[in-house]
């Protein structure tokens, strides 16, 4: 007996395809004892190499990339080795006799008290005089925001000539400030001072070909981290709507090598002072499949 056309509508299996969300999710860190490799000698650029590789269909839709989470140590140094950490200093010894102090300052992330007490505690070790008071010291001008050096003694005087000074933090110009004339004097820095030299960190990667925009630039960053801790704290960074990056560039190839730099507000690669940052990053895109 023969089928009715209605019987055989009735048994036809039709198929539906359906674009279904999916997910790669990767942790990252700088640590060379996580598997990190290439790391740079001020810590912030390193490679990872997957020996499966991240794989995403060659017909995956709305591929994007977002960072969910990135921890990163706020001890980027604003005092650097060599570069801004001696000051050139004339002052009475404790005999009163005055002398040409170099007093170089630890590399490090100082706000301007640590400054002073780092500079105060090296002229006391080389025998500048402490009684009845320093021969000089650093205070916030808060209404300003611009640092005061006071100068305790007659003949006082501090040289910002040399390059190597942090004279650009403080606020001050290539000058000699001093020598004082008189007991105490004040020197006001005549810019403002320029402790935060970072803003915020950026992320990149070259999952991304151009990335987040930052006004009309493209350089591969992918996630924004704000500084929300003191100094010296662990910032753990956590968005609320973590920004996504088009990548388009992903579907259908196969990465093994993933490539991560952490910069500063200017793309100026940063000291992280020996420490390690880690990022977890999150690729999501659209697959089709039959239902």
């Amino acid at each position: 007996m023969m089928s009715s056309r209605n019987d055989r509508n009735f048994n036809t299996t039709s198929m539906t395809r359906v674009l279904v969300p999916e997910e790669i999710s990767i942790l990252v860190s700088s640590n060379p004892n996580q598997g990190a490799q290439n790391v740079s000698a001020d810590g912030s650029t390193f490679q990872i190499q997957l020996q499966d590789g991240i794989k995403v269909p060659a017909d995956a839709k709305n591929v994007t990339v977002s960072v969910e989470e990135a921890t990163v140590w706020w001890v980027v140094p604003n005092i650097i080795t060599g570069q801004n950490d001696t000051f050139y200093i004339t002052a009475p010894d404790t005999s009163d006799v005055l002398t040409n102090y170099i007093s170089v300052i630890p590399q490090g992330l100082y706000d301007l008290s640590g400054l002073n007490n780092a500079l105060l505690r090296d002229l006391e070790n080389q025998g500048a005089k402490i009684n009845p008071e320093p021969v000089l010291s650093l205070s916030p001008d808060d209404a300003t925001q611009k640092v005061n050096i006071r100068t305790n003694y007659i003949g006082v005087s501090i040289d910002f000539t040399p390059n190597n000074t942090p004279r650009e933090i403080l606020g001050y110009d290539a000058q000699v400030y001093g020598p004082a004339t008189q007991a105490p004097q004040n020197f006001l820095a005549p810019n403002v001072a320029q402790f935060n030299q970072v803003n915020y960190f950026l992320i990149h990667s070259d999952l991304v070909n151009t990335g987040l925009r930052l006004n009309d630039d493209y350089n591969q960053t992918i996630a924004q981290v704000l500084i929300d801790v003191a100094p010296g704290s662990q910032i753990v960074s956590t968005p609320f709507h973590p920004a996504k990056t088009n990548a388009p560039e992903l579907a259908g190839a196969i990465r093994t090598t993933l490539r991560f730099q952490l910069t500063d507000d200017q793309n100026r690669p940063v000291n992280t002072n020996g420490e390690y940052w880690s990022a977890r990053i999150l690729i999501s895109y659209l697959h089709a499949h039959n239902i």
